[in-house]
């Protein structure tokens, strides 16, 4: 598959001050991230909240500037760029190919704003359809995420949350745009309405031909939409895999404590649980030496706690763990025990 976008040892480092005249402080949300994205596939990322998920997405679209490291994106039919490198006014121009979709969309949407002129503004800011053109390109972009034309005149607090997040979707597809990440784009609404904001980003998929990355901390939503899975913790990739591999066959245990939280309706296809993981995340400001998290595993030894691993290639994975080969973890509907078995 052709790569659309690739993510190369990027990291993230916030200063602030504590207090008026404390001390200024760092915090590194991102940690020599690496991933990439094929054309045409799902791929989601995945972790608890303050993982780096939605810093990473906004590093991609250069929402904020990289501390480290260099996103590119290889647009079809024309040379690679290197989108960390471009100033603001070079990199408007790639916002027409890379848009997102954001998790509240009734803070996402300006409340002063019809539809109509939601929709739209994105045309006018990049000036890419005429007067005529205009009405035309945001009726169609509405029809397609299914908000009727009759809607157009009316503001974003007069429709349901479901409503005001296909709105906002339709914003971020009126520019025809290559990528879509979608940072948490259904995790405000209700469950019912969930599965129809999926559905229809399934069918625009298609009909677009898109490719997302999407953003979340919902397994069940991820096993339903992701070609692939990246897990992320305390700003680090710690497995990557397919999500069907990842799901019956974790091989982080990070990600098997993840796996373990997913609610199912029978809990004889589960056994027992994995036990509870113990600890709290550590602050970012004070990140852990060695594995990021050996202060949480069960399985963590002298050397997890002094050397940090290396992502590498086991099965269908890429991991970053010492004992990825030699640890049988169970994957989301495994019956058996997680234990440490001979490679």
């Amino acid at each position: 598959m052709t790569t659309l976008l690739s993510v190369e040892n990027v990291s993230k480092t916030f200063a602030f001050r504590s207090g008026w005249f404390g001390p200024m402080r760092t915090l590194d949300a991102l940690a020599d991230v690496s991933l990439s994205v094929a054309a045409g596939e799902t791929l989601a990322i995945v972790g608890e909240s303050g993982c780096g998920k939605t810093t990473l997405g906004r590093s991609i679209v250069q929402a904020q500037p990289v501390s480290a490291g260099k996103v590119t994106y290889r647009p079809p039919g024309r040379d690679p760029v290197e989108l960390t490198a471009l100033d603001k006014r070079a990199m408007k121009q790639w916002r027409r190919d890379i848009r997102m979709i954001f998790q509240d969309p009734m803070s996402s949407l300006n409340p002063m704003m019809r539809v109509f002129d939601i929709v739209a503004e994105p045309l006018r800011i990049h000036n890419v359809a005429s007067r005529r053109d205009l009405e035309e390109r945001v009726v169609g972009v509405l029809e397609k995420v299914g908000i009727p034309a009759d809607a157009m005149g009316r503001y974003p607090h007069a429709f349901s949350g479901g409503q005001r997040q296909r709105i906002g979707i339709a914003r971020a597809l009126v520019l025809d745009p290559k990528l879509v990440i979608a940072d948490e784009a259904v995790s405000a609404l209700d469950v019912s309405i969930q599965a129809q904001v999926l559905n229809l980003l399934e069918d625009l998929k298609e009909d677009f031909g898109l490719t997302y990355i999407f953003i979340s901390h919902d397994l069940g939503v991820v096993n339903y939409i992701a070609d692939r899975v990246v897990v992320m913790y305390l700003g680090h990739v710690v497995e990557s895999a397919p999500t069907e591999a990842l799901f019956e066959r974790p091989r982080h245990p990070y990600t098997e404590v993840l796996l373990d939280a997913l609610p199912v309706a029978d809990p004889t296809r589960r056994g027992r649980r994995t036990k509870e993981v113990r600890g709290e995340i550590p602050y970012l400001g004070h990140r852990p030496a060695g594995c990021p998290f050996h202060t949480r595993c069960r399985f963590a030894e002298a050397r997890c706690r002094t050397e940090k691993p290396a992502l590498r290639k086991v099965a269908q994975a890429d991991v970053a763990c010492h004992f990825a080969e030699t640890l049988h973890l169970r994957g989301a509907y495994a019956e058996a025990p997680a234990a440490r078995t001979p490679a």
